[in-house]
Protein backbone atom coordinates (compact mmCIF):
# COMPACT_ATOMS: atom_id res chain seq x y z
CA UNK A 1 0.00 0.00 0.00
CA UNK A 2 1.43 3.38 -1.26
CA UNK A 3 1.44 6.43 1.53
CA UNK A 4 3.83 6.89 4.85
CA UNK A 5 3.80 3.94 7.49
CA UNK A 6 2.45 5.93 10.36
CA UNK A 7 0.46 8.95 9.95
CA UNK A 8 -0.17 11.18 12.92
CA UNK A 9 -3.21 13.46 12.46
CA UNK A 10 -4.30 16.23 14.21
CA UNK A 11 -3.49 14.57 17.47
CA UNK A 12 -4.18 16.45 20.84
CA UNK A 13 -3.26 14.51 24.50
CA UNK A 14 -4.45 15.79 27.55
CA UNK A 15 -3.81 15.07 31.14
CA UNK A 16 -6.02 16.72 33.19
CA UNK A 17 -6.30 20.04 32.36
CA UNK A 18 -3.02 20.05 30.85
CA UNK A 19 -2.65 19.56 27.44
CA UNK A 20 0.57 17.75 26.60
CA UNK A 21 0.36 17.35 22.97
CA UNK A 22 -1.02 19.94 20.97
CA UNK A 23 -2.09 19.38 17.17
CA UNK A 24 0.53 17.56 16.15
CA UNK A 25 0.48 15.82 12.59
CA UNK A 26 3.46 13.90 11.09
CA UNK A 27 4.38 11.29 8.44
CA UNK A 28 6.62 8.80 9.03
CA UNK A 29 7.67 6.53 5.49
CA UNK A 30 8.21 3.29 5.82
CA UNK A 31 11.87 1.58 6.33
CA UNK A 32 12.48 5.21 8.11
CA UNK A 33 15.04 6.00 11.34
CA UNK A 34 12.50 9.00 12.76
CA UNK A 35 13.57 10.22 15.94
CA UNK A 36 11.48 11.72 18.13
CA UNK A 37 13.67 14.92 20.30
CA UNK A 38 13.16 16.88 23.04
CA UNK A 39 13.61 18.08 26.20
CA UNK A 40 12.00 16.28 29.15
CA UNK A 41 8.36 16.84 29.45
CA UNK A 42 7.97 17.85 25.76
CA UNK A 43 5.45 15.47 24.69
CA UNK A 44 7.65 13.29 23.11
CA UNK A 45 7.16 9.78 24.76
CA UNK A 46 3.51 10.89 25.16
CA UNK A 47 3.57 10.72 21.18
CA UNK A 48 5.42 7.05 20.93
CA UNK A 49 2.71 5.75 23.66
CA UNK A 50 -0.25 6.82 21.10
CA UNK A 51 1.53 5.26 18.13
CA UNK A 52 1.83 2.24 20.46
CA UNK A 53 -1.42 2.00 22.09
CA UNK A 54 -0.79 2.86 25.71
CA UNK A 55 -2.15 5.65 25.58
CA UNK A 56 -5.71 7.36 23.44
CA UNK A 57 -5.47 10.71 22.14
CA UNK A 58 -8.20 13.41 23.26
CA UNK A 59 -8.91 14.01 19.53
CA UNK A 60 -7.01 12.93 15.94
CA UNK A 61 -6.18 10.04 14.70
CA UNK A 62 -3.44 7.16 14.05
CA UNK A 63 -2.87 5.22 10.49
CA UNK A 64 -0.66 2.43 10.83
CA UNK A 65 0.13 1.13 7.04
CA UNK A 66 -2.96 2.73 5.29
CA UNK A 67 -5.16 1.81 8.15
CA UNK A 68 -6.83 3.35 11.51
CA UNK A 69 -5.80 2.36 14.37
CA UNK A 70 -6.55 5.22 17.01
CA UNK A 71 -9.08 2.91 18.45
CA UNK A 72 -7.37 -0.60 18.48
CA UNK A 73 -5.86 -1.43 21.76
CA UNK A 74 -1.81 -2.26 21.78
CA UNK A 75 -2.23 -6.10 20.94
CA UNK A 76 -4.32 -4.90 17.94
CA UNK A 77 -1.62 -3.32 16.19
CA UNK A 78 1.30 -4.62 14.10
CA UNK A 79 4.06 -2.50 16.65
CA UNK A 80 6.78 -3.55 18.79
CA UNK A 81 8.02 -1.43 21.61
CA UNK A 82 11.54 -1.07 23.52
CA UNK A 83 11.80 0.29 26.30
CA UNK A 84 14.63 1.89 28.58
CA UNK A 85 14.11 -0.60 31.22
CA UNK A 86 14.66 -3.86 29.04
CA UNK A 87 11.93 -5.37 31.29
CA UNK A 88 13.07 -8.81 30.53
CA UNK A 89 11.40 -11.75 32.24
CA UNK A 90 14.01 -12.29 35.09
CA UNK A 91 13.49 -15.90 35.60
CA UNK A 92 13.58 -16.99 31.62
CA UNK A 93 17.04 -17.04 29.90
CA UNK A 94 17.96 -15.23 26.90
CA UNK A 95 16.15 -17.72 24.56
CA UNK A 96 13.13 -17.76 26.62
CA UNK A 97 12.67 -13.83 26.79
CA UNK A 98 13.31 -13.55 22.96
CA UNK A 99 10.78 -16.85 22.04
CA UNK A 100 8.14 -15.82 24.17
CA UNK A 101 6.02 -13.40 22.08
CA UNK A 102 5.92 -16.41 19.37
CA UNK A 103 4.61 -18.95 22.29
CA UNK A 104 1.81 -16.19 23.25
CA UNK A 105 0.89 -16.47 19.58
CA UNK A 106 1.09 -20.10 19.82
CA UNK A 107 3.54 -20.48 17.09
CA UNK A 108 4.29 -23.80 15.85
CA UNK A 109 7.33 -25.22 17.89
CA UNK A 110 8.97 -26.10 14.69
CA UNK A 111 9.23 -22.56 13.78
CA UNK A 112 10.48 -21.22 16.82
CA UNK A 113 13.91 -22.21 17.35
CA UNK A 114 14.33 -20.96 13.96
CA UNK A 115 13.03 -18.05 14.10
CA UNK A 116 14.56 -17.33 18.02
CA UNK A 117 18.05 -18.50 16.93
CA UNK A 118 18.26 -15.61 13.80
CA UNK A 119 17.09 -12.91 16.11
CA UNK A 120 20.10 -14.07 18.30
CA UNK A 121 22.16 -13.76 15.23
CA UNK A 122 20.94 -10.12 14.42
CA UNK A 123 21.71 -8.78 18.02
CA UNK A 124 25.59 -11.21 17.50
CA UNK A 125 24.32 -12.50 21.12
CA UNK A 126 23.81 -16.67 19.91
CA UNK A 127 26.31 -17.53 22.24
CA UNK A 128 24.51 -15.85 25.50
CA UNK A 129 20.64 -17.65 24.72
CA UNK A 130 21.22 -19.60 28.05
CA UNK A 131 22.04 -16.64 30.01
CA UNK A 132 19.76 -14.86 32.38
CA UNK A 133 19.44 -11.24 32.37
CA UNK A 134 21.57 -11.13 35.60
CA UNK A 135 24.34 -12.87 33.69
CA UNK A 136 24.42 -10.16 30.80
CA UNK A 137 25.69 -6.60 30.82
CA UNK A 138 23.44 -3.99 29.97
CA UNK A 139 23.97 -3.44 26.50
CA UNK A 140 23.26 -7.70 26.13
CA UNK A 141 20.42 -7.02 27.70
CA UNK A 142 19.43 -3.77 25.94
CA UNK A 143 19.79 -6.03 22.61
CA UNK A 144 18.20 -9.12 24.15
CA UNK A 145 15.03 -6.30 24.22
CA UNK A 146 15.41 -5.77 20.96
CA UNK A 147 15.45 -9.33 19.56
CA UNK A 148 12.17 -10.14 21.31
CA UNK A 149 10.67 -6.81 19.84
CA UNK A 150 12.00 -8.07 16.33
CA UNK A 151 10.85 -11.70 16.47
CA UNK A 152 6.85 -10.88 15.64
CA UNK A 153 8.45 -8.74 12.45
CA UNK A 154 6.45 -5.62 13.23
CA UNK A 155 5.35 -3.34 10.34
CA UNK A 156 7.15 -0.30 12.85
CA UNK A 157 9.43 -1.11 16.29
CA UNK A 158 9.08 1.92 18.98
CA UNK A 159 12.09 2.30 21.07
CA UNK A 160 11.48 4.83 24.14
CA UNK A 161 14.99 6.21 25.49
CA UNK A 162 16.36 2.25 25.14
CA UNK A 163 20.04 3.23 25.35
CA UNK A 164 19.56 5.98 28.92
CA UNK A 165 20.66 3.58 30.84
CA UNK A 166 23.84 2.64 29.33
CA UNK A 167 27.28 4.21 30.03
CA UNK A 168 28.69 6.53 27.12
CA UNK A 169 31.59 4.19 25.66
CA UNK A 170 28.24 1.19 25.21
CA UNK A 171 25.95 4.14 24.15
CA UNK A 172 27.90 5.30 21.51
CA UNK A 173 28.85 1.48 19.84
CA UNK A 174 24.59 0.52 20.21
CA UNK A 175 24.37 3.74 18.62
CA UNK A 176 26.06 2.05 15.41
CA UNK A 177 24.37 -1.01 15.71
CA UNK A 178 20.97 -0.21 16.13
CA UNK A 179 21.04 2.16 13.02
CA UNK A 180 23.00 -1.30 10.92
CA UNK A 181 20.11 -3.03 12.65
CA UNK A 182 17.76 -0.95 11.14
CA UNK A 183 18.94 -0.40 7.89
CA UNK A 184 19.46 -4.50 7.47
CA UNK A 185 16.02 -5.24 8.20
CA UNK A 186 14.18 -2.53 6.54
CA UNK A 187 11.92 -1.61 9.20
CA UNK A 188 10.45 1.78 10.32
CA UNK A 189 11.98 2.77 13.76
CA UNK A 190 10.09 5.80 16.19
CA UNK A 191 13.09 6.40 18.28
CA UNK A 192 12.30 8.52 21.55
CA UNK A 193 15.34 10.47 22.94
CA UNK A 194 16.34 14.10 24.55
CA UNK A 195 20.34 13.37 23.52
CA UNK A 196 20.82 15.65 20.82
CA UNK A 197 24.14 13.84 19.35
CA UNK A 198 22.38 10.27 19.39
CA UNK A 199 19.46 11.86 16.93
CA UNK A 200 22.12 13.48 14.67
CA UNK A 201 24.08 10.03 14.59
CA UNK A 202 21.23 7.78 14.21
CA UNK A 203 18.30 9.59 12.41
CA UNK A 204 16.89 10.04 9.05
CA UNK A 205 14.92 12.65 10.10
CA UNK A 206 14.08 14.05 13.45
CA UNK A 207 11.62 15.43 14.32
CA UNK A 208 12.16 18.54 17.12
CA UNK A 209 9.25 18.80 20.24
CA UNK A 210 8.69 21.79 22.70
CA UNK A 211 6.12 21.54 24.97
CA UNK A 212 3.96 19.17 22.97
CA UNK A 213 4.38 21.44 19.72
CA UNK A 214 6.15 20.31 16.42
CA UNK A 215 8.66 22.35 15.95
CA UNK A 216 10.70 20.90 13.02
CA UNK A 217 10.69 18.15 11.04
CA UNK A 218 13.87 17.22 8.41
CA UNK A 219 17.23 15.13 7.99
CA UNK A 220 19.64 16.11 10.57
CA UNK A 221 22.33 17.91 8.82
CA UNK A 222 19.21 20.77 7.88
CA UNK A 223 18.00 20.53 11.61
CA UNK A 224 21.58 21.63 12.35
CA UNK A 225 22.55 23.78 9.45
CA UNK A 226 19.03 25.35 9.14
CA UNK A 227 16.91 25.77 12.49
CA UNK A 228 13.46 26.76 12.11
CA UNK A 229 13.01 28.89 14.92
CA UNK A 230 15.32 29.70 17.95
CA UNK A 231 14.38 26.60 19.93
CA UNK A 232 15.55 24.60 17.62
CA UNK A 233 19.16 26.25 17.01
CA UNK A 234 19.30 25.95 20.79
CA UNK A 235 18.40 22.88 21.85
CA UNK A 236 20.48 21.50 18.67
CA UNK A 237 24.23 21.49 19.62
CA UNK A 238 26.02 24.69 20.59
CA UNK A 239 25.19 27.91 19.18
CA UNK A 240 25.33 31.70 19.22
CA UNK A 241 22.51 33.67 18.84
CA UNK A 242 22.43 37.72 18.38
CA UNK A 243 18.91 39.69 18.70
CA UNK A 244 17.75 42.87 17.37
CA UNK A 245 15.72 44.00 14.76
CA UNK A 246 15.97 44.36 10.84
CA UNK A 247 16.32 47.75 9.88
CA UNK A 248 17.11 48.11 6.28
CA UNK A 249 17.70 45.47 3.29
CA UNK A 250 18.82 44.81 -0.39
CA UNK A 251 18.18 41.78 -2.52
CA UNK A 252 20.47 39.74 -0.92
CA UNK A 253 20.89 41.12 2.54
CA UNK A 254 19.44 42.54 5.11
CA UNK A 255 20.98 44.61 7.78
CA UNK A 256 20.34 43.81 11.88
CA UNK A 257 20.69 45.92 14.66
CA UNK A 258 21.56 44.74 17.61
CA UNK A 259 22.66 46.21 20.89
CA UNK A 260 25.95 48.22 19.91
CA UNK A 261 26.68 46.57 16.90
CA UNK A 262 24.94 46.02 13.28
CA UNK A 263 25.24 42.82 11.06
CA UNK A 264 24.35 41.39 7.92
CA UNK A 265 22.27 38.10 7.13
CA UNK A 266 20.66 36.42 4.01
CA UNK A 267 17.79 38.82 3.23
CA UNK A 268 14.51 36.54 4.03
CA UNK A 269 10.89 38.08 3.78
CA UNK A 270 10.92 39.93 6.81
CA UNK A 271 9.64 43.38 7.42
CA UNK A 272 12.00 45.77 8.56
CA UNK A 273 11.56 46.79 12.64
CA UNK A 274 10.67 43.18 13.04
CA UNK A 275 12.71 41.56 15.90
CA UNK A 276 14.73 38.94 15.00
CA UNK A 277 17.59 36.37 16.05
CA UNK A 278 20.83 35.32 14.06
CA UNK A 279 22.33 31.97 15.37
CA UNK A 280 25.96 31.25 14.18
CA UNK A 281 27.59 27.53 15.36
CA UNK A 282 30.79 28.17 17.23
CA UNK A 283 32.65 25.80 14.18
CA UNK A 284 31.57 28.61 11.61
CA UNK A 285 33.08 31.85 13.38
CA UNK A 286 36.76 32.75 12.82
CA UNK A 287 38.68 34.94 14.78
CA UNK A 288 41.58 37.46 14.45
CA UNK A 289 43.50 39.91 16.07
CA UNK A 290 42.72 42.80 13.51
CA UNK A 291 39.42 43.66 11.07
CA UNK A 292 38.91 41.41 8.37
CA UNK A 293 39.32 42.96 4.92
CA UNK A 294 37.15 41.00 3.18
CA UNK A 295 33.56 42.45 2.64
CA UNK A 296 31.93 38.99 2.11
CA UNK A 297 32.19 38.46 6.15
CA UNK A 298 30.07 40.05 8.89
CA UNK A 299 32.87 41.00 11.98
CA UNK A 300 32.33 42.52 15.10
CA UNK A 301 34.66 43.24 17.59
CA UNK A 302 35.13 41.93 21.62
CA UNK A 303 37.88 40.48 24.41
CA UNK A 304 39.22 37.33 24.69
CA UNK A 305 38.05 35.96 28.10
CA UNK A 306 38.12 32.40 28.71
CA UNK A 307 39.85 29.40 26.27
CA UNK A 308 38.68 25.74 26.99
CA UNK A 309 40.67 23.26 25.88
CA UNK A 310 38.75 20.00 24.06
CA UNK A 311 42.01 18.48 22.51
CA UNK A 312 42.05 19.26 19.16
CA UNK A 313 39.84 22.40 19.18
CA UNK A 314 39.46 25.16 22.09
CA UNK A 315 36.95 26.81 22.54
CA UNK A 316 37.18 30.51 22.80
CA UNK A 317 34.91 32.91 24.46
CA UNK A 318 34.62 36.56 23.13
CA UNK A 319 32.92 39.29 25.33
CA UNK A 320 31.25 41.57 23.35
CA UNK A 321 30.55 45.41 23.66
CA UNK A 322 26.99 44.53 24.78
CA UNK A 323 28.15 42.31 27.70
CA UNK A 324 26.89 39.20 25.40
CA UNK A 325 29.84 36.13 25.09
CA UNK A 326 30.02 34.68 21.91
CA UNK A 327 31.80 31.31 21.51
CA UNK A 328 34.42 30.36 18.46
CA UNK A 329 36.24 27.38 17.93
CA UNK A 330 40.28 27.70 17.05
CA UNK A 331 42.59 24.61 16.49
CA UNK A 332 44.55 23.94 19.25
CA UNK A 333 47.98 24.02 17.58
CA UNK A 334 47.00 27.19 15.89
CA UNK A 335 45.98 29.79 18.48
CA UNK A 336 46.15 33.05 18.06
CA UNK A 337 48.73 35.03 20.58
CA UNK A 338 46.32 36.73 22.64
CA UNK A 339 45.87 36.31 26.30
CA UNK A 340 42.37 37.61 28.78
CA UNK A 341 41.86 41.29 27.86
CA UNK A 342 42.95 41.47 24.63
CA UNK A 343 40.82 42.87 21.81
CA UNK A 344 39.88 40.09 19.00
CA UNK A 345 37.50 40.33 16.19
CA UNK A 346 35.02 37.71 15.55
CA UNK A 347 34.01 36.86 12.10
CA UNK A 348 31.92 34.85 9.90
CA UNK A 349 30.53 34.72 6.40
CA UNK A 350 27.06 36.35 6.18
CA UNK A 351 25.11 33.12 4.79
CA UNK A 352 26.52 31.25 7.92
CA UNK A 353 24.41 33.16 9.97
CA UNK A 354 20.45 31.73 10.05
CA UNK A 355 17.74 34.03 11.22
CA UNK A 356 14.79 32.94 13.50
CA UNK A 357 11.72 34.66 14.66
CA UNK A 358 10.82 32.50 17.40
Amino acid sequence: MLGPMVKLQHLVKQFGPQTVVHDLSLDIQKGEFLTLLGPSGCGKTTTLRMIAGFEHPNSGQIMLDGEYVHDLAPYGRDVNTVFQSYALFPHLNAYENVAFGLRVKKVPKSQIDARVRKALSLVQLEDYANRKPDQLSGGQRQRIAIARALINNPKVLLLDEPLGALDQKLRKQMQVELKHLQKQLGITFVFVTHDQEEALTMSDRIAVMNQGVLEQVDTPAAIYERPATRFVAEFIGETNLLTGTVSARDHQHMLIECEGFQIAATALPIPNNEKVTVAIRPEKSMLSLEPSADERVVQICGRLTERIYCGGSTRTVVTLANGKQFVALEKTDQLLPAGAGDELYVHWKSEHGVVVTQ
